[in-house]
């Protein structure tokens, strides 16, 4: 296994964190991940780029747009299971729900009561 590494200090509660980086030539909706073993499965997200004040879209315009993730839920860590898969020389458990936006909704025990 390959040691994981820290890169940056963690955001402290209440307070924020601002990446700058520059993106040429796209529009539309992305999505980014973790690039660190199966954490890409836990945290990831919409990166929605508008087009540049004064563009038009190459379409016509959306009366209205939502953003729509689709991921899964293990009720364990995620890392375990790539780990226990790999000793055992399995295929990783299934996750235990399906979620929309990171929520795995009402036919899920995990969701109920918050």
């Amino acid at each position: 296994m390959r040691p994981e590494f820290v890169t940056q200090c963690p955001i402290r509660p209440g307070g924020s964190y601002t990446y700058r980086f520059t993106i040429q030539g796209q529009e539309g909706t992305l999505w980014w991940h973790a690039h660190s073993s199966w954490l890409r499965a836990t945290v990831y997200g919409a990166l929605i780029i508008h087009p540049k004040e004064g563009d038009s879209y190459p379409f016509t315009k959306p009366k209205r747009e939502t953003t729509l993730l689709l991921g899964e839920w293990w009720n364990a860590n995620p890392i375990d299971v790539v780990r226990e898969a790999t000793r055992t020389g399995a295929a990783p458990n299934v996750s235990d729900a399906y979620t929309i936006n990171g929520q795995p909704g009402d036919l899920y025990n995990c969701s109920s009561k918050g």
